[in-house]
């Protein structure tokens, strides 16, 4: 669950009041470990380590080289390193650590999310007789894929026209 700043505020405020990690977290309906993290991030980092991030961050293969190699010479856990480098989550450096181990510093490459593009047909405005053979094999390819959709098309309507016919008829009886 996200929450907006002033809330985070409100909480980090009351701890500083003196009360206890348990007790804020009793107040504000949250995990201990939430009430815990907000207070360090805004010591380590001030209102700016605890702002709900508008975009998803972008860490380079470097930077989290830099983050690992910090967190296994200086023994440090997953949350101090989190802490000094401003991760907002520091699971994120355990899958780091995992990739590296598996994949070396490939792992720690990003990764490209999601689908790639379509790519656009490859019928050019050539002439037949100016194409080559490997143009005109794509342009036949992409021209029968096109052919059995819309065959594939055309009986799927004509299949929706005799369902629609046939309850017209049985309505009517």
């Amino acid at each position: 669950m996200r929450y907006n700043l002033d809330f985070k505020l409100q909480v980090i405020a009351y701890y500083m009041q003196g009360y206890t990690g348990r007790a804020t977290a009793e107040e504000f309906n949250l995990d201990n470990k939430i009430v815990i993290k907000w207070v360090k991030q805004y010591q380590s980092g001030g209102i700016d380590a605890i702002k709900p991030k508008t975009s998803k961050a972008y860490y380079s293969r470097e930077f989290k080289h830099k983050v690992l190699t910090t967190m296994l010479s200086q023994g440090l856990s997953q949350l101090e390193v989190a802490l000094r480098y401003n991760i907002s989550s520091p699971a994120l450096i355990s899958h780091w650590h995992k990739a590296y181990r598996q994949q070396g510093m490939s792992g720690l490459t990003p990764k490209p999310k999601g689908r790639t593009a379509m790519s656009k047909p490859f019928i050019t405005d050539k002439p037949d007789e100016e194409k080559s053979l490997a143009e005109l094999k794509r342009e036949n390819e992409y021209l029968r894929a096109e052919n059995a959709y819309l065959k594939k098309l055309d009986a799927l309507l004509k299949q929706k026209r005799k369902q629609a016919l046939r309850k017209q008829g049985s309505s009517k009886s």
